[in-house]
């Protein structure tokens, strides 16, 4: 039913955003039983999911109306430039989450072509011992704010791992989620944030130092300030609390451990791979 198109090596390497969209994407669409080619024009729907140079390519010999494009698109070279000035040559561009949303349309990119659609996250269960222990996931944000945590949870006397962004495999990232019960985030604007919403789906509560201010190297400076910019797009008082400011952490970490949450069941219902398939198939039928 779908063919999907992009750059077989960004499957590669450490973990990182595009290469989780990827699995993500396959193992959603296995799940719910549709039938997808990569990068081999076999079905009427096209989804260029990574758009390139070799992208752009594959799009000049499809049927311009049967295609979707993204989430990894960059708006500012001469393939973005190409989409922005030729709406007509595409059914949607979809971005992950509101951010992105709102940066296509402040560059011009036709609002009516503009779509949101965050990939599926895994239906994650562990078993924990109860203990508590905190997993610190870190991404683009100062050392002295990654130091301020993790001081504080010494003088707390609370264990604590950190996994830092591209520094970890899937299977440490899966093991922390076992042996860890709360989740600390210190991130810095995310598009989707999939490893915050894996540990989610794992059922685990997250503190989040969230980042209202964006930066992005490459980013041409008008576009600097970017809107609605956030670590945890996807994200709502079942998952956790959010905080902004050092002077906050006390009071928010406090009422953090005096509360349940239960953030699976948010992924279950925003972020699970059924919910994501089908908005995906729905955007192609609009």
């Amino acid at each position: 039913m779908i063919n999907l198109w992009y750059n077989e090596s960004i499957k590669s390497g450490v973990v990182r955003g595009p290469r989780k969209v990827l699995e993500n994407l396959h193992e959603s669409l296995e799940q719910q039983n549709i039938p997808f080619a990569v990068n081999e024009d076999k079905y009427a729907y096209n989804f260029l999911v990574h758009y390139d140079a070799l992208g752009y390519s594959k799009h000049e010999n499809l049927e311009h109306d049967s295609c979707i494009i993204g989430p990894q698109i960059w708006p500012f070279d001469q393939y973005g430039e190409f989409l922005k000035t030729n709406p007509q040559y595409y059914r949607k561009i979809i971005v992950p989450g509101d951010s992105g949303y709102l940066s296509f349309k402040q560059q011009g990119f036709d609002e009516t072509k503009l779509a949101k659609w965050p990939v599926g996250i895994k239906d994650i269960n562990v078993e924990r011992s109860g203990e508590t222990k905190f997993l610190v996931y870190f991404k683009r944000r100062s050392t002295e704010e990654l130091d301020t945590v993790l001081s504080f949870l010494h003088e707390q006397n609370y264990q604590y791992q950190v996994l830092r962004y591209g520094s970890y495999t899937q299977e440490e990232f899966n093991q922390a989620l076992q042996e860890c019960s709360h989740g600390i985030i210190i991130d810095g604007p995310e598009t989707q944030g999939i490893a915050i919403q894996e540990m989610m789906s794992s059922d685990m509560p997250l503190l989040v130092w969230d980042n209202v201010e964006y930066f992005e190297d490459g980013v041409p400076e008008e576009y600097r300030k970017n809107p609605a910019p956030t670590s945890a797009h996807y994200f709502s008082d079942e998952c956790g609390e959010k905080f902004y400011t050092e002077e906050e952490l006390q009071e928010t970490f406090s009422k953090f451990m005096a509360s349940q949450y239960s953030p699976k069941e948010y992924v279950k219902r925003e972020l699970s791979y059924e919910v994501s398939v089908k908005r995906l198939l729905e955007l192609f039928e609009k």
